[in-house]
């Protein structure tokens, strides 16, 4: 769940129905949660609900952000699901070339994936594993495939789980919601953004189920 917000010192930012966006005074976002540490005024903040409460990311830096803290989630369910393994491999979805027939014909670009070497994403562990635990609440419950690992493991016993974790462009500095915002008036933090997408390969190894041994809470 995410909403965009933006806060002001004495008067909003005129928008004239362009955007959709929630302002308010920056003294109301007093004991908010900010990834960037202080709240700036006029900025645009993906606000984005977590277990925990409500924490602000600048739009500039979300699809960056979005990407790592799945990355970061996705390794944090299968260790507490009791992984004896996991590795992350890094690819990049690029277009391939079509032939003038199929241009022709008007289908749309195909596209592959490269493996990206010497990824920050990139992360491998061997170990004996533990008994499953609950790895929930979830930070991210309606990605694809968190429920069903943390399901797989706990109920049907799973000896391996995939997951693989799209990069996003949701609040691209470059799209039209952008250009939008920053049209009247508004600043979006902006930061060097990864072009085109990057997919990330999770994969995880479980020890087989010992007797005795039974998933416990983790809330």
């Amino acid at each position: 769940m995410t909403q965009l917000v933006a806060y002001y010192d004495t008067n909003p930012v005129e928008v004239n129905g362009d955007v959709e966006i929630t302002q308010a005074q920056i003294a109301s976002a007093a004991g908010v949660p900010s990834v960037e540490g202080a709240i700036r005024a006029a900025l645009v903040y993906v606000c984005v609900y977590r277990p925990t409460g409500w924490l602000l990311v600048p739009f500039g830096g979300y699809d960056d952000w979005s990407l790592r803290d799945r990355y970061n989630e996705a390794l944090r369910i299968m260790t507490v699901l009791g992984a004896s393994s996991i590795t992350c491999e890094t690819f990049a979805e690029v277009s391939v070339r079509r032939g003038l027939r199929a241009k022709i014909a008007g289908k749309g670009p195909q596209f592959t994936q490269e493996r990206v070497q010497n990824s920050g994403f990139d992360f491998r562990h061997d170990g004996t594993g533990h008994a499953p635990r609950d790895p929930r609440p979830l930070s991210w419950p309606d990605e694809p495939g968190f429920s069903a690992a943390v399901a797989n493991v706990l109920e049907n016993g799973s000896a391996e789980v995939e997951i693989r974790i799209r990069s996003s462009r949701m609040y691209a500095i470059d799209g039209d919601l952008a250009l939008q915002l920053k049209g009247v008036g508004f600043e979006l933090g902006g930061v060097a953004q990864r072009s085109g997408t990057t997919i990330l390969h999770i994969r995880a190894s479980f020890p087989q189920v010992r007797k005795g041994w039974m998933p416990s809470a983790n809330w």
